[in-house]
């Protein structure tokens, strides 16, 4: 992260009495900031871990990430799926509890790109998609934005954070910094998104093959994807799986 960016994360800490980390429930450990994380309890605000997309993963291992992120960081930690609005009303009382007596909490929204922050925001608004109205603050670095969520209670959202140093285009995939359209080998990125969520995957397409390989073979000729004499076209399968992943159908 540049020394401008972090000049941002550190007014945004600051400035906020309350803190929001926004992971993927699929892949907590790999959403996470630590650095960040640390900062935020150093400085002694407030931290609420958000598990978004929790209703794509499994509950029992939910509840294992959970009991782990509460152990490393005391944080409260909250299950919630934005998209569909469950988990919202509990999200809405931890922040309550955090509000308590106050006239005005301000809380700090972080998250990598696509974590579904605007969702959430948009969740806890009570607005559709794309209502929420936002302003620039005055004092506030470029890039931070104030909104108004309910009477009283200010979120900040910052720009999407990648949470670790990494430049493997699969794991930016992975956790939602890049698209399907933005990878330049399809076909090895929908391996490696078997290698993930192989169980989860065999399950939704009704496939008995084991390797990786053979399953994406299987899921091409399942769904008519075919090459020259009837051959599996792995490539249209890669894409198609790649785009359900995408569309957050994985």
């Amino acid at each position: 992260m540049s020394q401008g960016f972090m000049k941002q994360i550190n007014s945004l800490v600051y400035s906020s009495d309350l803190m929001i980390e926004v992971l993927d429930a699929r892949f907590p450990e790999r959403t996470r900031n630590v650095n960040i994380e640390n900062r935020i309890l150093e400085k002694e605000k407030a931290l609420l871990i958000v598990l978004n997309k929790a209703d794509l993963t499994d509950k029992t291992e939910l509840e294992k990430e959970k009991k782990r992120l509460i152990k490393e960081t005391q944080a409260r930690v909250v299950f919630v799926s934005a998209k569909e609005k469950n988990g919202v009303r509990l999200l809405k009382r931890e922040i309550s509890i955090v509000k308590g007596k106050r006239t005005e909490l301000t809380i700090g929204l972080l998250g990598y790109p696509n974590s579904g922050k605007s969702t959430l925001i948009n969740a806890l608004s009570g607005k559709g998609k794309g209502k929420v109205k936002t302003s620039s603050k005055a004092g506030y670095t470029r890039g931070l934005q104030k909104i108004k969520i309910s009477e009283g209670v200010y979120l900040i959202d910052a720009p999407g954070i990648i949470p670790y140093n990494v430049r493997d285009e699969f794991e930016l995939f992975l956790v939602g910094a890049k698209n399907a359209n933005q990878l330049k080998d399809i076909e090895s990125a929908a391996l490696r998104l078997i290698t993930e969520l192989k169980e989860k995957i065999k399950k939704e397409f009704g496939v008995k093959s084991t390797e990786d390989m053979e399953i994406l073979e299987e899921i091409a000729l399942t769904k008519r994807f075919l090459a020259s004499g009837g051959r599996a076209d792995t490539q249209k399968a890669a894409r198609f799986l790649l785009e359900k992943y995408d569309k957050n159908e994985l």
